[in-house]
């Protein structure tokens, strides 16, 4: 037997694989962005990221020359959140994000909408015994509404509010022009939150803005990383819930992904907001995909130093 070629072949159920690198699971949930009045369609996201990351990418990296064949992924299948209650499906969401943060070194939610990260990220807090964690948060919006229910659009507030996530741990990147709320932004800075709008790493490149957030995020122990895909440009990203003409590119999101992977610190990745009804030949889950394996290569150059 030769070198496991694709990533398909390093990937296990996560039962097989009681010990790995980096466990994925799915996060088919959409009501969120509903409540926002987006469109329907993100629960279908874990589905068509697992799909496209199957069908094309291997195990060696040209561009760092690293290799991927040593990583073990397991993959926890998909969180059930049928229930009636919105909530119940958040309670679910926190208690397995929590139990598989206490099982493997690092998790990779494969989402859905973005109100499911207020669960994650507090399931990322009572995993590791936190007060409060660092993060950082891709995305073409803030998400820092103030509402009483759990939706797309307020995940960030709500973490920011109960002091889940701590503000000067906590930086926004690619937020768009005309697209968020002075009031959204006038809370993040009291929040002493860190902003990067979409038109900076388009003028001084993602890797300065990254490296930045990276160390503000993990300063004090554990943090995140989540990836709206509307942060991507329409053109290269149209099957999301809430798209934009404008945004980052490819080039961008895999450079964030890579660099994030590399952080040791990182423990909880994210790739939010698919949704694969809206896709033109699979274009938007291939970008997730090559964002995920992206990723996966930033692990794997961590563990090889």
């Amino acid at each position: 037997m030769g070198m496991p070629t694709f990533v398909r072949d390093l990937i296990r159920p996560a039962g097989q694989l009681p010990e790995a690198d980096v466990c994925l699971v799915g996060l088919p949930l959409d009501f969120g962005t509903v409540l926002e009045g987006g469109r329907a369609g993100a629960a279908n996201a874990p589905e068509a990221i697992r799909r496209e990351l199957r069908r094309y990418h291997k195990t060696y990296n040209l561009e760092h020359n690293v290799r991927l064949d040593g990583l073990r992924i397991a993959d926890a299948g998909n969180l059930d959140l049928r229930h009636p209650d919105h909530a119940t499906n958040h309670q679910i969401i926190r208690s397995e994000l929590t139990r598989l943060l206490n099982q493997y070194p690092r998790v990779v939610v494969l989402g859905g909408s973005h109100d499911g990260t207020y669960s994650t990220v507090r399931g990322l807090r009572d995993a590791t015994g936190s007060q409060s964690v660092g993060g950082i948060n891709l995305d073409a919006h803030a998400d820092v509404k103030d509402r009483p229910l759990i939706s797309s659009g307020t995940s960030f507030g709500r973490l920011l509010r109960e002091g889940v996530l701590a503000g000067e741990r906590f930086t926004e990147i690619g937020l768009h022009s005309n697209l968020n709320t002075w009031e959204d932004i006038d809370f993040l800075h009291q929040q002493q939150a860190r902003l990067v709008p979409l038109a900076h790493v388009q003028q001084d490149g993602m890797p300065e803005y990254m490296t930045r957030a990276l160390r503000h995020a993990t300063a004090a122990g554990p943090a995140f990383v989540s990836f709206d895909m509307d942060s991507c440009a329409e053109a290269y990203a149209p099957a999301v819930s809430a798209p934009s003409a404008d945004g980052l590119t490819p080039r961008q999101a895999a450079q964030a992904a890579f660099m994030a992977g590399k952080e040791p610190e990182v423990l909880l990745f994210e790739l939010m907001e698919l949704n694969p009804l809206f896709d033109r030949d699979n274009q938007t889950a291939r970008l997730a995909a090559t964002i995920l394996t992206a990723y996966l290569t930033g692990v794997a150059a961590s563990l090889d130093t």
